[in-house]
């Protein structure tokens, strides 16, 4: 839980850096508008980020001010939509192109960075109005602090991860989503906990890194339809109704296997030689951002998001065969350092 806490502590630094920058976009804009000086540590903060070469940066609210402010914000995107084209060329993943482009933020800033300068270069070599070799507080604040920004949110998505879309299974019609889909769902839908009843106390002793809560078999009309670890969210010990399922398993010599579904693919219709010959990505037809994919001859796993998971969850998907290759069984879990 401290991890969390840490995490979401470092997040909400990151948006606040963001929001700080558009704030003083804004104030700006509306000060031109309105006619009106931006407040005074505005000011204060583009002049103090000075280079090798000293800059005497104008304290001006104006129109031109606004417009080198614009010139910047618009290299910043093309920055952006030039980098995310050429991942996107490179893997044909929107959700991996962009999480390429987080990663690397700071490099894309200090891209448009270049550009401006080297467009207000380009400005004062064939423009020999005074107007145009001016430089202003307003929009070098704006500059570095989105160079700041960008930085913390490219060190951020570095350590922490890349939210990805969670792995659905449908258990004889039923879609839950490991990792989110409360037992509650399950026992509306006429599912049953062995041995527990929907008032049930579950405890989550938080001594295995695998299996949160308590691991029960789950049944419906007297058949059994595998296991799950069922955990108290954000608590200690919580009601079985009110616990997420963060594990999924089938074993393949479970009757009603025909009936279970993983992101929408029939598991009777897999065999050893799917495993052996594709990617786990496409039988599942699966496009996570970052991933790794352990192939062997008895064990298949996929694990979706691979960074800490102190913040966003981590997915793996695993199939088992024993030695004849025949299924051992299937499974789903989430991980998630609110559950250790």
């Amino acid at each position: 839980m401290d991890s969390f806490r840490f995490a979401l502590s470092f997040a909400l630094i990151v948006c606040l850096s963001f929001l700080l920058l558009f704030y003083i976009y804004f104030r700006l804009l509306y000060g031109v508008k309105k006619n009106r000086e931006v407040p005074w540590w505005i000011y204060k903060f583009g002049q103090a980020f000075q280079g090798r070469v000293h800059v005497e940066y104008e304290n001006a609210t104006t129109s031109a001010a606004l417009r080198d402010a614009n010139i910047f914000l618009f290299f910043w995107i093309l920055s952006n939509v030039l980098i995310f084209a050429f991942f996107y060329y490179k893997n044909g993943n929107p959700f991996a192109s962009l999480y390429q482009c987080c990663k690397i933020k700071f490099l894309i800033l200090l891209l448009a960075m270049m550009l401006h300068s080297l467009f207000q270069f380009f400005r004062m070599t064939f423009h020999s109005s005074r107007e145009a070799r001016r430089w202003y507080s307003t929009s070098n604040a704006l500059s570095w602090l989105a160079f700041f920004s960008g930085s913390l949110l490219a060190c951020f998505v570095s350590t922490m991860g890349f939210p990805e879309r969670p792995i659905t299974a449908q258990i004889d019609g039923t879609k839950l989503t490991i990792g989110s889909t409360k037992a509650s769902a399950l026992l509306d839908a006429g599912f049953s906990f062995t041995g527990k009843s929907a008032e049930s106390k579950i405890t989550n002793k938080r001594n295995d890194p695998f299996y949160y809560g308590e691991y029960l078999e789950i049944t419906r009309d007297g058949k059994s339809y595998g296991f799950m670890s069922v955990t108290p969210t954000w608590k200690d010990e919580d009601a079985l109704k009110n616990c997420t399922i963060t594990y999924y398993e089938i074993p393949g010599d479970c009757e009603p296997l025909s009936e279970v579904r993983f992101n929408r693919v029939g598991l009777t219709e897999l065999s050893l030689s799917d495993f052996q010959t594709r990617k786990i990505t496409d039988i599942f037809s699966l496009k996570p951002a970052n991933y790794k994919e352990i192939q062997n001859e008895s064990y298949y796993v996929l694990t979706m998001q691979t960074k800490d998971h102190a913040f966003w969850k981590n997915y793996s998907l695993y199939a088992y065969f024993d030695t004849n290759g025949v299924v051992f069984h299937y499974g789903i879990r989430a991980q998630q350092s609110i559950w250790e």
